[in-house]
């Protein structure tokens, strides 16, 4: 594990404020770990998937405690056997993310036997760490001593078959990986989700935690980068290190705290609230008087996903949706999906697209949308590709064009 601050200044005295930082992170990680928890025991009892993100966060908050209390505040001396025990859980940081992204977006429950595939660099990790695990009391012992007078020397005397550092960068490179691809996922099938300028996305849990997700890999990765630079080239950074441990620790404290006060989104919880007049299902039945309403959806899981994706993510506000994309967000295939959606619909994909794409613009003009943007914009962030597009499709819909609808709708005329 990498250095996150020394523990004694060049005269041997441990400054207050080194004492104050120590208690503050011990005590943000602690309740970071309980809360990690917490929220695993609840998700796996009310059947959400947030449990695998309680499970990153609690193998990160965990890690970092331990090395806290262990080397910087002297615990390992009490159980030197205990040097090294934790290190292979930050190999399932970003997997349990990585699932907890992925099952999200494509509504999957728990996980299948590849994703065992993704616990080999732990596995492996335990292995590579068996000479050290196997050394006597006496050499930890005095390993630990070493270790709690300068915990820098922790990376460089607590090796497996493979070096510290090597071991360490692949962890970060490997981390680094999981998270771009976790966020390619997000930008292909909800863009909305990861744009940071999006309303969208700053309502969204899965967002917010990404985005502390980034947060705490980002200082992590800074860091180890600068204590390498240090300890091979020999340059000082203590400034840096000194920050990029507090960005660390502090987007584990956010992330826990948001967790912790938004149960009702992150556990699948909602509270009972009156129905917003502007929901898009209130949109919808404005154009039942055109026999174009949607259909009561089956209790099927397909059916069941299909209405989740249309209604609740609104994947359709993707302009490059793909009959294929779609599918594979439902768990079907292209061809039953096209049988499913005419039994359930009586619509075509694209025709059903379009349908929610009209509905989200009615919704869009009905909040005054044109009053600071324009039908060029409209049709962009309501899925259509092309103006064209969405002129031909509301008209289809509604019977009017979308200039129209909306001089009329300015006039006061009861469109309902």
């Amino acid at each position: 594990m990498a250095v996150i601050f020394r523990k004694k200044t060049d005269q041997g005295r441990h400054p207050l404020s080194m004492e104050v930082s120590l208690l503050i992170f011990i005590n943000i990680l602690f309740l970071a770990t309980v809360n990690a928890t917490i929220l695993i025991a609840i998700s796996h009892r009310t059947g959400t998937k947030t449990y695998l993100l309680g499970w990153s966060l609690l193998f990160y908050s965990l890690f970092f405690l331990v090395y806290f209390l262990w080397f910087h505040a002297g615990w390992i001396l009490r159980f030197p056997h205990f040097i090294r025990t934790v290190n292979p859980l930050m190999f399932l940081t970003a997997p349990f993310f990585y699932f907890y992204i992925r099952n999200t977006l494509f509504d999957r429950n728990g996980l299948v036997f590849k994703d065992s595939l993704h616990f080999i660099p732990a596995i492996l990790h335990v292995l590579d760490l068996m000479p050290f695990y196997l050394l006597s009391y006496e050499r930890k012992l005095e390993l630990a001593k070493m270790f709690v007078e300068d915990p820098g020397t922790l990376n460089l005397y607590a090796d497996g078959f493979v070096p510290t550092y090597a071991v360490d960068s692949f962890r970060i490179l490997l981390m680094s990986a999981y998270l771009a691809y976790s966020l390619w996922l997000m930008y292909r099938y909800q863009p909305n989700w990861i744009n940071p300028l999006h309303r969208e996305a700053l309502r969204n849990p899965l967002s917010i935690a990404t985005f502390l997700f980034v947060l705490i890999t980002f200082g992590y990765f800074s860091y180890h980068t600068f204590w390498m630079i240090e300890a091979l080239a020999g340059f000082q950074f203590p400034g840096l290190l000194s920050f990029f441990t507090w960005v660390t620790v502090m987007g584990i404290a956010v992330l826990s705290i948001y967790l912790h006060l938004n149960p009702e989104k992150l556990y699948g919880l909602q509270r009972n609230q009156p129905a917003d007049p502007r929901d898009i299902s209130t949109v919808v039945k404005d154009l039942e008087k055109e026999g174009k309403a949607t259909p009561d959806v089956k209790s099927s899981d397909t059916a069941r996903r299909i209405n989740e994706l249309l209604t609740q993510k609104q994947v359709f506000l993707r302009q490059d949706l793909k009959v294929g994309d779609f599918a594979a967000m439902a768990g079907v295939n292209s061809r039953d999906l096209s049988m499913l959606l005419q039994n359930e619909y009586h619509k075509g994909f694209r025709e059903l697209i379009n349908h929610y794409r009209v509905a989200y613009a009615i919704d869009k003009l009905k909040e005054g949308y044109l009053d600071s943007r324009t039908l060029d914009a409209l049709s962009r962030d309501s899925g259509f590709n092309s103006r064209v597009t969405f002129f031909n499709a509301f008209k289809k819909e509604i019977g009017l064009s979308p200039s129209e609808y909306w001089s009329r709708f300015q006039s006061g005329e009861d469109l309902s």
